[in-house]
């Protein structure tokens, strides 16, 4: 990563010079090693040749001293950088803190003044931030810029709210819910599921953009959706790899922004034992169906209709599910087919098409679905190839 040189520029003025980042004064801002201290930037510090915002600080180093520093901030992306006596070049972090955090680790060559300098990676971010030296530092956090802390969002507190699968739940995200990630307002839940259980949260409010998270035992990462249960809503669809408890938390996309929502947790349905209820298209047949709020949850937390076709081994079909009222999405499982084959816009726009050649005779399932969750009329038909 290649480092700024600074530019010694307020923010509001104009003029050019030449400088180094050992120049820009630090106002008496010093730092200690074992001390943590804050400070914000603002339109009226300095700014580097790559439009970055710029406040110094000191710090006495001594020879063979290793320190660990610290920029943390939820205001905007940290920068760090360090400069001084002996050190061959401007050290410089971006990400290496954790989430948007910066860290530097170093051991000091020579005895002497320093120069820490907190920056924001974009155009004059601004915002409070922390600033730790550190001889012994906590463990490196796993998580990157742009991803939550699962950690902390598996210590929210749940607060008697629970969820278990076919259950429905309220809840009202208000001014003082915990923030969660990015200015996010955040309520948790507790869900107690078990190993190879395949299960749908849907997160749904007509007062915010829903954001969702689900962490626990065996899932490596913090799993999150912003707008797939359609509309503004999330779904996460997962097959869970541990007993739980999983944490659930539902969160709005934007800071600010609150309200009443519900949510709720569904089974997924194993699309090879779908029950038919007498529903089945021929080769060369269309059928028209509609897509209801009521409809079992499927792969990737869609609901769908399931239709029959008997096929021969061999035989070779054109499957289109076309409507105007939704963006179509095309599901075709049955004997032979070690996974489901399926299709969002392989027709005509929005539509879905599957060409096929059966590999065994028997019956097949054909899931009509939607893109997002939406409901509707569609049509469906099955044509020789």
């Amino acid at each position: 990563m290649s480092c700024a040189v600074a530019t010694l520029v307020p923010a509001h003025a104009e003029a050019q010079g030449t400088s180094v980042l050992m120049l820009l004064p630090t106002d008496g801002r010093t730092l200690e090693v074992g001390r943590e201290f804050t400070g914000a930037l603002s339109t009226a510090d300095y700014v580097s040749v790559d439009d970055y915002l710029l406040e110094a600080w000191e710090l006495e180093g001594r020879a063979g001293r290793s320190v660990t520093i610290d920029l943390e901030s939820e205001s905007f992306d940290a920068r760090l950088y360090v400069v001084g006596p002996g050190l061959a070049g401007t050290l410089l972090d971006d990400d290496s803190g954790g989430g948007c955090n910066a860290r530097l680790t170093f051991t000091f060559l020579e005895n002497g003044t320093f120069r820490v300098v907190a920056s924001s990676l974009g155009d004059r971010a601004t915002g409070t931030y922390r600033l730790r030296v550190s001889e012994r530092p906590g463990p490196s956090p796993s998580y990157g810029c742009g991803e939550a802390d699962p950690e902390a969002l598996a210590a929210l507190p749940t607060e008697g709210r629970t969820l278990e699968v076919g259950t429905l739940a309220a809840g009202v995200l208000g001014p003082a819910a915990r923030i969660v990630q990015d200015g996010r307002a955040g309520q948790a839940w507790q869900l107690t599921g078990r190993a190879g259980e395949r299960i749908s949260i849907i997160l749904e409010s007509d007062d915010f953009d829903a954001y969702l998270y689900l962490s626990g035992p065996g899932l490596g990462e913090v799993m999150t959706d912003d707008d797939g249960g359609g509309e503004f809503n999330s779904m996460i669809d997962v097959t869970l790899p541990s007993d739980g408890p999983y944490t659930v938390i539902a969160s709005a996309l934007g800071s600010g922004e609150f309200g009443a929502y519900i949510i709720r947790v569904e089974e997924t349905a194993d699309l090879n034992t779908l029950p038919l209820d007498g529903s089945v298209v021929a080769l060369g047949q269309t059928v028209d169906g509609r897509l209801m709020s009521t409809d079992p949850v499927l792969l990737e937390g869609r609901r769908g209709q399931v239709w029959g076709f008997d096929a021969m081994a061999g035989q070779r079909a054109v499957i289109d599910l076309r409507s105007e009222d939704f963006d179509t999405y095309l599901y075709l499982v049955g004997p032979g087919l070690m996974q489901p084959m399926s299709d969002d816009d392989g027709g005509a726009d929005t539509d879905s098409q599957i060409t096929v050649t059966f590999p065994e005779t028997g019956t097949y399932r054909i899931v009509a679905s939607s893109f997002s969750g939406d409901s509707g009329r569609f049509t469906l038909s099955v044509s020789p190839r």
